[in-house]
């Protein structure tokens, strides 16, 4: 099946701009004090290692090791706080991971990003390869408040949906294809579950758990991955030593 075109619909633009908003907020008091620090310019496919389906793979790679990351970050601003990989201090909320919505689920899916981050890792050196090396990423997670972590997290759950479908062109032959349906499938409950707890806890209103029919006729829109790291690289610091 050919993936559908994202550089004209509608609703890849209002995803793209979705994305965008949450960067914006998830940056204030960072772009302005730090700004020589981001990636730049921002990273292209062109930029992952490797080639075929090992280039994939680091690309999937690269983007689920920022998406565990914010998890722990996330999880430290709602909880009891913590330290990032940059050595700044998160002030935690004071949230229970028992009886806070938000802050349960970011536990539990924290341990599954983590897991799906580990397996990538994994299957690229299987295949004789080399796993992208990590980097460090600042949120600017520090000033955000309650509902914008989760809004951040709901964000980022969504772009990776859209980012496994505008990658899976990309693999050489579909050897990995069903391993790459299989992890978009699980980002796609995992925005259906933050847009829930969202409504529930009063942050959103209208938010919908999937596209509607009047949407991309109710389909997920794939997202072109240089678009993808486009809007990630703001949050890329600098490589691990």
């Amino acid at each position: 099946m050919t993936p559908l075109d994202t550089k004209t619909t509608p609703d890849a633009r209002r995803l793209v701009q979705g994305v965008a908003l949450a960067a914006g907020v998830a940056a204030l008091g960072v772009a302005s004090a730090k700004p020589a620090r981001a990636v730049s310019p921002a990273l292209k496919f062109s930029d992952i290692p490797g080639t075929g389906n090992v280039k994939v793979l680091n690309y999937a790679l690269a983007l689920e090791d920022l998406e565990s990351d914010l998890y722990v970050q996330a999880l430290q601003r709602l909880t009891t706080g913590g330290t990032n990989a940059l050595g700044t201090t998160i002030t935690g909320l004071g949230l229970s991971t028992t009886t806070d919505l938000d802050a349960r689920y970011i536990a539990k899916y924290s341990a599954t990003e983590r897991e799906h981050r580990d397996f990538l890792r994994a299957a690229i050196t299987a295949a004789g390869a080399t796993p992208i090396t990590p980097y460090k990423y600042n949120f600017g997670m520090e000033s955000l408040t309650r509902p914008q972590v989760t809004a951040l997290i709901y964000t980022a759950e969504k772009t990776g949906v859209g980012a496994y479908l505008g990658a899976i062109k990309f693999f050489a032959d579909y050897a990995y294809a069903p391993i790459a349906a299989a992890i978009q499938g699980t980002e796609a409950r995992h925005t259906a579950t933050f847009v829930i707890i969202q409504n529930i806890l009063g942050f959103t209103t209208n938010l919908e758990t999937a596209p509607l029919a009047n949407e991309n006729n109710g389909i997920d829109q794939p997202i072109e991955p240089d678009t993808v790291l486009a809007t990630v690289s703001p949050f890329i610091v600098v490589p691990t030593s």
